[in-house]
């Protein structure tokens, strides 16, 4: 009797060790998920338009817009060209997650075109925290703020 108990004791705590390493394995891979979906991604598309001025003007026309607008600055970099929100968040169990692309390109000495890009991403928040969908351009967004932005930043 002794002996079974103590083999049933040994059962159950192996058992439940590897039980439990087996949930936090799954728990920091949901955690690597949801991380990796939170991080920036290049997006396809959006709207594009000429700006008279030089490129590094219009970079700083935009870095300042996006500042006076309030929105979070996620990434910029005046190499690249490019200035990316952080992602703003709506919503309560369904949310939508939405993020600007900025982008500019030199087209001569005295002209930039500027690419404007309004992603949204969609997650169900609820007891558990699910991985951001893919981004999605979503254009007439990205129609409205580029008017905004052209008139903003007219030189």
């Amino acid at each position: 009797m002794i002996v079974s108990k103590r083999l049933r004791t040994l059962i159950i705590t192996l058992v439940s060790v590897c039980t439990m390493t087996a949930f936090a394995q799954r728990q920091e891979r949901k955690a690597e998920e949801q991380a990796d979906s939170e991080k920036i991604q290049n997006v396809s598309g959006g709207v594009t338009f000429q700006q008279a001025s030089a490129i590094d003007k219009t970079y700083d026309d935009l870095l300042n817009y996006v500042k006076r607008e309030g929105l979070t600055i996620g990434s910029a970099s005046k190499e690249t060209g490019q200035i990316v929100t952080a992602i703003d968040v709506a919503g309560k169990y369904h949310q939508i997650g939405t993020r600007v692309y900025l982008t500019v390109i030199k087209s001569s000495e005295t002209e930039t075109s500027v690419r404007v890009a309004v992603s949204e991403q969609k997650r169900y928040k609820a007891l558990q925290t699910e991985p951001w969908s893919s981004p999605k351009v979503n254009a007439e967004k990205s129609s409205e703020l580029s008017e905004k932005i052209k008139a903003a930043i007219k030189s």
